[in-house]
């Protein structure tokens, strides 16, 4: 009885993330893929077998997110859930089209300064990667006299109603989605005391803040971004700024929180578990990102170690290369 239910259980995350194994000998998944098992993507009519394999759940890759602790978002908020059949068959898919391909990444501006030249950059290099689409740096725009405005009274920071920002937001004829970038603190609406970031799916757009990731947040009314009180540089604040934007950005595509893995596309109530979730996408939502993209997994991998590497982000380049060792181990 036992080995059933196992069996059971392992078939429905397989369902839930949208695979299938084609080996005659089925893997439990308490054992990491080891480049033998044989997968196939529920939606694709000529598998690419490679490709399904990133999406196995092997355990030493990934892990299947656990009751949250007080505090933590899941604990706050109850969210239903996107397996990759809801996903797939809903209404909510988003895609880039010819006309419709770019990604544009707009310095926004409200009463301090914009982000950093040199993060910016990382950010439209790792968002091309991540995303395999184009990636054009939209100009500077201070909106300051167009969205309301408060003083935050646990942090005293300056802040700006994030959901104002995105009824205001501008996006070009040729985008695919705009992401808004800012230094000032964020809030969506008045009962909520801040928010990371904030994305309209039906708007094409969403809106971050890196005010939060600052060591030196809450210190002034407005945040200033100074790498040398930064406890491990600019790096720390790289790895933050990426993540946070490949989250908002993957709400653009139709990607729901994650509730069935320790994932990026995971909501976040605090920095601490903020910083606690991957940089990666967990194989579901790996999968719906393939399913709408089809991009080839092992180089995407391979330049996202190159641009972890060139920021001496050691841990996701380890991960990625233990990922790469797992599912090509016998190519």
């Amino acid at each position: 009885m036992a080995q059933s239910s196992t069996a059971s259980v392992d078939a429905k995350l397989l369902q839930i993330i949208g695979i299938e194994v084609l080996s005659e000998k089925k893997k439990d998944i308490s054992t990491a893929c080891n480049g033998t098992i044989k997968c196939k993507t529920a939606h694709e009519k000529i598998p690419n077998e490679k490709n399904a394999r990133f999406m196995y759940p092997d355990p030493v890759s990934f892990t299947q997110k656990k009751k949250s602790k007080s505090g933590e978002w899941l604990a706050e908020h109850k969210e239903r859930g996107q397996n990759f059949k809801r996903y797939s068959t809903g209404m909510t898919i988003n895609r880039p089209t010819y006309s419709k391909k770019f990604i544009y990444l707009t310095p926004l501006i409200f009463d301090e300064e914009p982000v950093p030249k040199s993060i910016l950059e990382s950010l439209s290099i790792y968002a091309a990667i991540f995303f395999d689409v184009p990636i054009k740096i939209g100009k500077k725009k201070n909106m300051l006299k167009v969205v309301p405005n408060r003083i935050n009274e646990d942090s005293k920071t300056f802040q700006v109603d994030a959901s104002a920002v995105l009824d205001k937001m501008e996006v070009p004829s040729d985008a695919f989605c705009v992401a808004g970038i800012t230094m000032c603190d964020l809030y969506p609406k008045p009962s909520w005391n801040f928010v990371f970031g904030h994305a309209q799916l039906a708007n094409s757009c969403g809106v971050y803040s890196l005010a939060r990731y600052l060591s030196n947040f809450g210190s002034s009314q407005n945040t200033v971004y100074k790498p040398e009180e930064e406890k491990d540089g600019e790096p720390t604040i790289i790895r933050r700024a990426c993540k946070v934007m490949c989250h908002e950005i993957g709400h653009m595509y139709g990607l729901s929180h994650c509730i069935y893995f320790e994932c990026l596309m995971n909501g976040s109530n605090h920095l601490q578990e903020a910083d606690k979730r991957p940089s990666f996408l967990c194989p579901l939502c790996l999968n719906k990102l393939y399913f709408i993209m089809r991009f080839d997994i092992e180089k995407r991998y391979r330049k996202m170690m190159d641009f972890w590497s060139s920021h001496g982000l050691q841990a996701e380049v380890e991960w990625l290369q233990t990922r790469l060792d797992i599912v090509l181990g016998s190519e």
